[in-house]
């Protein structure tokens, strides 16, 4: 009876046939599709296995952090920095590099640098450098500057964007937008605090 009811819908309308076979194939193939690129991604990733990079703070000289009665920042924060491509197959282009100096969340500090290409296993130096004067917005961050400073420390973050291209053997596809942050504890100028420590950062994509 269901085969009888189904001819007889098919022969009023053949249109409807034919696209209800022209929807089942579609999905057969999208299907399909998925599976295929689900599997390869799973070959590349067992081929490759992609890790994350690694970023370092080596060094850090603050020379000047001072804050003046209208609320102007003067700082001169120079900073060595590794970035390291630990993969073993993939190489790595940085492009549209650029370095941010924060205090308490405002940036205060901006340092363009150049793109560069990162063999297999290999490391880069980075060195950017902030000089200039910048408003300090609110109460609360001028306040906790001044504290700081009578503490012999600043907190400061450094910050690090880039956008990334992967090179596999001959291929270059793009890559996502890594950006690196490091969380640093700054003598004051003319402090008796401890020298800086080496700080690893984190990265995010």
């Amino acid at each position: 009876m269901g085969s009888a009811s189904r001819a007889v819908s098919c022969l009023c309308c053949p249109c409807k046939c034919l696209a209800c076979g022209l929807f089942s194939c579609l999905c057969s193939i999208l299907i399909s599709l998925i599976v295929t690129v689900g599997v390869l991604a799973l070959i590349l990733y067992l081929i490759f296995r992609p890790h994350m990079i690694a970023a370092t703070v080596d060094s850090a000289a603050l020379t000047q952090f001072s804050l003046s009665p209208n609320s102007l920042l003067a700082y001169n924060l120079n900073v060595t920095m590794t970035a390291r491509n630990p993969n073993k197959r993939v190489g790595l282009y940085y492009d549209n590099v650029e370095s941010l100096a924060l205090f308490e969340g405002q940036r205060f500090g901006y340092a363009p640098l150049d793109s560069f290409y990162q063999s297999t296993e290999a490391t880069t130096k980075l060195t950017p450098g902030f000089s200039g004067q910048q408003l300090i917005q609110g109460d609360v961050a001028a306040a906790d500057l001044r504290s700081q400073q009578t503490g012999g420390k600043f907190n400061i973050d450094v910050n690090l964007n880039a956008k990334l291209r992967v090179k596999v053997w001959a291929f270059k596809v793009p890559g996502p937008k890594a950006k690196v942050s490091c969380p640093l504890s700054l003598p004051a100028p003319g402090s008796n605090s401890a020298q800086f420590q080496p700080t690893d950062c984190k990265v995010w994509f």
